[in-house]
């Protein structure tokens, strides 16, 4: 099932930073990240922390737009409806990445009211805890 997700999702480069989807289901969703050297997001050789934050965002972006597409809609890039980052809480950063390492963002559906969603989200590189945390967004 990996697919790319630059029609799953109406963020575009350099804001793109999850590439693959790999798992998608009705509650839960794994994407991959990899960040280049010259990434915005990198500084003296790392990926900074509010990247991280922002990956597990994107992958819930990804998974909507790959359930959209199982619905028959439109999920390409120009069509989405939208979505924002509501509020963070509960983040914790346990382990550092470099850049052109491979991030694995897992997220969760926990609570859904109305527009709400209420998800966590864990990401890992090489098998190893990078980050956790819980996300509310408005979609």
């Amino acid at each position: 099932m990996p697919q790319p997700v630059d029609m799953l999702m109406p963020h575009q480069p350099p804001m793109r930073w999850v590439d693959r989807l790999i798992h998608c289901d009705d509650t839960t969703a794994t994407v991959t990240a990899c960040f280049g050297e010259d990434a915005f997001c990198v500084r003296d050789g790392r990926v900074l922390e509010t990247a991280l934050v922002e990956c597990m965002a994107q992958a819930v972006a990804a998974a909507a737009g790959h359930r959209a597409r199982l619905r028959g809609a439109d999920a390409s890039p120009g069509s989405a409806g939208g979505g924002m980052l509501a509020a963070v809480s509960d983040v914790r950063i346990v382990g550092r990445v470099e850049w052109g390492q491979t991030l694995h963002i897992k997220v969760r559906e926990l609570k859904r009211l109305g527009p709400m969603l209420l998800v966590a989200g864990d990401i890992t590189c090489d098998g190893e805890p990078i980050a956790s945390g819980e996300l509310t967004l408005y979609v």
